[in-house]
């Protein structure tokens, strides 16, 4: 039931109004009734529950087109019906120019008072089911965020973007908690394993909840410390975006997905395979950096499952997976996992490429893989620049079992013993480069940590991306870039307070730092005293 004002200053017409019209029969409810446009103003602002007001033209304090101009001014949903003389003329044109929905000539016909109600409440009951229908569209829509912003962001590490006005109302509207510029992102990939075995046998709906109780799980994790984001981007496959908003938030990228695989373990009881990108500092190379990530996620078929992959951490160019489509020779294969870190997984491998299967040619059939497999040991000691030494004398005595050996079994022992080999030269080599960058490192911040070092600057003085930078010299030390540029720092500092001719401001300078302030605060926290009272004790 719709509510309506009756204003007038004529209390006879006020009172026929209100009397003589069966309001109930329409659907209508006289919520009240005022002689003049002033005090009719003040009620019906207050109740925007009225639908209707039937107003008087002239009236003293205020009239019905000056009420109206202040209805419509406030926004006010009300319609308005004017009733006026044969001399309002004059009126009735601001009325039409306010929009009036109908007007009526005194004295008021019944009838087409009763044909004008019928319009305005089927008119009402129109707008009313519009609105119904908006507001249900836009729960609908709003229900619907969610999936429509994890899909822009599929879109986004899949293709980029260029348009940063079009990103900001996009992010606005879908409530995405990145900066559009400028940035600095951390991005990775998540792979659920052994997929198809997991939720092959489930019903759709328990698919749903794992992969939502997923997102749920690194979004948690995320937002623990980082502005971001998780989404699916294809079945089975999820991805991760973080804004780097300090070098420190950088340092600890790699903590983070630690952590999120950690959560995924515990929680959801599930393997998964986190591939690792560069930071992307354009929206444009975000797919870039994506695009690494997923890439590096798929070595997990050489290095093994429910592992943290960068590109950066594979020697050597990546291989590319064999497929359903196009077949791929086997000594291939073990070529691409001589580079991961399971030499059981060689050992099989070389086994199973040396079954030569039944008939007469079986034996040479065998041999010939032997040679295959040979062919690849040689071209990937050639490729990674490995030791000739050790490696040529092996190749040599497995080429004279492939030409000789009289038993598959032999030729199985000489290719194995090689194959380890081999996997051996390459470990240590990744030791020792992983070595060689981490000292590095470490002699780079020891000649530059008076200067502006940030981690990026470190990572360009070897050749590497920052986040794998930050990832190897914490695996390797247990200390972030930061702890060990600080510990640096200090340790100069303290060698350059004990001599009294040093003023502390400059020790300040001296060491990297620009704030005293700040450079006191630090150091106690790292000495458990300020630079005075470490100068005064002669520490």
């Amino acid at each position: 039931m719709y509510k309506l004002y009756i204003v007038d200053d004529e209390s006879s017409v006020r009172a026929g109004l209100r009397d003589c019209v069966d309001w109930p029969s329409f659907g209508l409810q006289v919520a009240g009734e005022a002689e003049d446009g002033e005090l009719a103003l003040r009620e019906i602002r207050e109740d925007r529950d009225i639908r209707i007001v039937l107003t008087d033209v002239r009236m003293p304090h205020m009239d019905g087109i000056e009420m109206a101009e202040r209805l419509a001014a406030e926004g006010h949903p009300a319609k308005l019906v004017f009733v006026s003389g044969y001399g309002d003329l004059d009126y009735l044109k601001k009325a039409i120019r306010l929009e009036a929905v109908d007007y009526l000539l005194k004295p008021v016909r019944l009838g087409e008072l009763t044909e004008l109600l019928h319009r305005l409440v089927d008119k009402l009951n129109e707008e009313e089911e519009a609105r119904k229908r908006l507001n249900g569209l836009q729960i609908k829509l709003n229900q619907s965020i969610p999936l429509l912003r994890e899909r822009y962001l599929a879109a986004l590490v899949l293709d980029g973007a260029r348009d940063l006005e079009g990103l900001r109302s996009k992010f606005d509207f879908l409530g995405i908690r990145l900066p559009v510029s400028p940035i600095r992102l951390g991005v990775f990939a998540v792979r659920i394993d052994d997929y198809g075995k997991v939720f092959g046998a489930l019903p759709e709906q328990e698919r749903q909840l794992q992969a939502f109780a997923l997102l749920n799980v690194i979004e948690e994790v995320l937002n623990e410390r980082y502005s971001g984001h998780a989404f699916e981007v294809r079945t089975g496959e999820y991805a991760g975006i973080v804004q780097f908003a300090s070098d420190d938030d950088e340092d600890g990228f790699f903590a983070l997905i630690q952590l999120v695989k950690e959560q995924i373990n515990r929680l959801l009881k599930l393997e998964v395979t986190i591939g690792v990108g560069p930071a992307a500092e354009r929206w444009e190379e975000l797919p870039k950096a994506y695009g690494q990530a997923a890439h590096a996620s798929e070595y997990k078929w050489y290095v093994g499952k429910n592992q943290i992959i960068s590109m950066d951490g594979l020697i050597g160019p990546p291989a590319i997976p064999a497929s359903e489509e196009s077949e791929k020779s086997e000594p291939k294969e073990i070529a691409a996992l001589l580079k991961g870190p399971d030499q059981e997984a060689v050992r099989l491998a070389a086994e199973r490429a040396l079954e030569g299967g039944e008939g007469t040619d079986a034996i040479l059939r065998t041999r010939i893989a032997g040679a295959q497999l040979l062919a690849a040991c040689v071209e990937l000691r050639q490729e990674m620049n490995l030791p000739a030494e050790r490696l040529e004398e092996s190749e040599l005595r497995f080429w004279q079992a492939i030409a000789s050996a009289e038993t598959i079994v032999e030729l199985r022992e000489e290719a194995v013993r090689h194959l380890s080999l081999t996997h051996a030269e390459i470990s240590d080599k990744r030791e020792k480069k992983t070595h060689n960058v981490v000292e590095q490192i470490r002699r780079f911040i020891e000649e530059h940590y008076a200067e502006d070092l940030t981690n990026a600057r470190i990572a360009a003085s070897v050749y590497l991306t920052t986040t794998y930078v930050c990832l190897l010299f914490k695996q390797e030390t247990g200390m972030t870039l930061n702890e060990y540029v600080i510990e640096t720092r200090i340790a100069a500092a303290k060698a350059l307070l004990t001599d009294p001719a040093n003023k502390l401001y400059d020790v300040c300078y001296a060491v990297g730092y620009k704030d005293p302030g700040y450079f006191g605060k630090l150091f106690k926290k790292q000495t458990g005293y300020t630079p005075g009272e470490f100068r005064e004790r002669g520490l």
